[in-house]
């Protein structure tokens, strides 16, 4: 049996914004968090959109864990095992991991239950994450990939830096701006620090979008890649394998 692995990175797409959108609309429509732009994590912070929250997001990091692996495998192969090439995927395929990582910990652990630990996700998610997106795109260039392709990694991980950047700078400026007793789920436009929340929401929203669609990128490449399963069943009375 073949199995096509592109579906891979599609999966980790599509599960990833649907679970996104679901919660959005779940939230709001309990009156969980403010309509206009509330951050990823507080729509799936309050149950039950955070069982939804935990789930999807549980499967997306397995798909993103699958999808790292796989492109490791990939450029191992085609690389003919040059040193310098060699290391800079070990260092990519480390940095994958712990961006999946991170995001199994921003599912199960809330922001309103244990937000250390689920900042602490987040920021492997996100800050591994983009050393990730850097590390593919340099791994592009030397593996003389398309340049338009090249280019295009190029700019998604630069536009990623910014975003997380600007989300990092604004997330801090609105909660030292905002009181301590307002409801942090739910923000007014009369807040003080309400013009640096709508960027930091912006910002986080865009960050997370380009870095998934960063791995739609290596759709092309693993189309052209399979994996064989077969099964051999050995018994005491045949010395062949059955092949199923």
């Amino acid at each position: 049996m073949y199995l096509g692995l592109h579906v891979l990175p599609v999966c980790l797409l599509l599960v990833s914004l649907t679970t996104f959108c679901l919660t959005y609309i779940l939230s709001v429509t309990r009156n969980d968090v403010s309509p206009v732009l509330p951050y990823i994590s507080d729509t799936g912070t309050t149950p039950y959109e955070s069982c939804f929250f935990s789930f999807f997001l549980n499967l997306s990091a397995i798909l993103a864990l699958c999808t790292v692996y796989i492109r490791y495998r990939w450029l191992r192969l085609v690389s003919n095992e040059e040193r310098s090439l060699r290391c800079c995927n070990i260092i990519a395929l480390v940095l994958g991991e712990l961006s999946a990582l991170g995001l199994s910990l921003v599912a199960n652990f809330q922001e309103t239950n244990l937000e250390g630990v689920h900042m602490t996700g987040a920021a492997m998610t996100i800050g591994c994450g983009i050393l990730y997106m850097f590390s593919q795109t340099a791994l592009s260039y030397k593996m003389a990939d398309t340049l338009s392709l090249s280019r295009l990694r190029l700019i998604m991980a630069v536009f990623c830096s910014l975003t997380a950047a600007s989300f990092l700078i604004a997330t801090i400026t609105a909660k030292s701006l905002r009181s301590s007793t307002t409801d942090p789920l739910h923000w007014a436009s009369t807040d003080k620090g309400y013009p640096a929340h709508v960027t930091a929401a912006v910002s986080e929203w865009l960050t997370c979008i380009v870095y998934l669609l960063f791995y739609a990128t290596f759709v092309q490449d693993f189309k052209r890649t399979s994996v064989s399963v077969s099964l051999n069943i050995i018994t005491m009375e045949e010395s062949e394998g059955i092949k199923v």
